[in-house]
Order: C-alpha cells, then structure tokens, then sequence
C-alpha cells in the first residue's frame, strides 16, 4: 500500500507538464528537420515528367497503298497516302477534344470528302476545313519524316500546311490542296 503525499516510485516516474511540452517540443523539431532533410535530395536531382512524346513511328512507305486512308487510333491520326506523298492528319474535332469518324465519299449534304464528329456535329472537309457544327479551327496537319531506318515518323508538336506532302524517299515536297479525290473508298 501507498502512502499518500510521500513521494514513492510512482510519482517520480510520472512525467511533469513541463518535461512533457519539452519532450513535444523537441519532438516536433526532430520531424520538421527530417522533412527538411527528405526534401533536400528532392531538390538537388532534376524532376523527370514522364508525358508521352510527341513522334512516333507508323510503319514503313511501303506498308500503304495509294490511295489509302489509315487511322492510327492509339496515336489519333489519320495517315494518307496520296499520288503526291503521305500526310498525317490529326483525328481530334478541334470542338472539345473528341475523335472523329473516318472520312466518306461526298453526300447529298455536303459535296465534298468529309468526316463527321459523332459527339457535336461538326463536320470536316479533306483539306482540315470546318464545313458545319461548332467545331472553332481547321484541323491540323502533322509534320512527317523518315526515320533512319526508313520508317514514317509523325511529329504532333509540329503542324505543316494542308500542302505539304513527304514523298516515299523522305523528301517534304508541296503539292495541290487535298480534296479527298485520292481516297479509294471501299
């Protein structure tokens, strides 16, 4: 039994107020150094983005015929091969973002290639015009060149005129506007 008011074992173990905010304090400090301390390396080392590049490869000339119009859905891109060269067209509705269908042979409503975005409505000529909806630019045309090895590389950072074809031996050449007479529709 324990006499109360004599100083026992118990209460000289028992932590003061005083010790107590001491040991927080000091506490807190250890943590906001080491938090320091951890950000430090952060720091000091270059930070890596790792956003997808904007040039890919999309097979070699040969692999196209002419007269072809192939949609390379990963990259969203349409890729044509023309009398003139190839041509890479973005696949993007210039509207909100949304992909568009293929391109079609000319209708009762339009009389002209075109393709049409299934979400809003706007509607697209070969040459990138907007022929109707909301859609508020031309849709743009992708820089190509040949690899090393001799394949297609589409550049999405680098836009090019609707006239500007790259021949099968790498060549940038321009040539007429496009009108979607080249298409062979099957």
């Amino acid at each position: 039994m324990m006499e109360v008011g004599k100083d026992s074992e118990f209460f000289e173990e028992r932590p003061t107020r005083r010790s107590f905010l001491s040991w927080l304090g000091w506490g807190s400090l250890a943590l906001a150094l080491g938090g320091v301390a951890q950000g430090i390396p952060v720091y000091l080392y270059p930070q890596l983005t790792y956003e997808p590049t904007t040039t890919f490869a999309v097979g070699r000339p040969e692999d196209y015929q002419e007269g072809e119009m192939r949609p390379i859905e990963a990259k969203q891109v349409f890729i044509f091969r023309t009398p003139h060269g190839f041509q890479a067209l973005s696949m993007v509705c210039t509207h909100l973002g949304c992909s568009y269908k293929p391109f079609g042979p000319p209708s009762k409503e339009y009389n002209v290639v075109h393709a049409r975005c299934p979400c809003h409505g706007s509607v697209f000529a070969r040459d990138g015009r907007v022929l109707g909806g909301p859609a508020p630019r031309p849709i743009p045309f992708f820089a190509l060149s040949l690899t090393p090895d001799g394949r297609l590389q589409v550049d999405k950072a680098k836009t090019v005129a609707n006239n500007v074809y790259l021949t099968p031996e790498g060549r940038v050449v321009t040539g007429p506007v496009p009108d979607g007479s080249e298409i062979k529709f099957t």
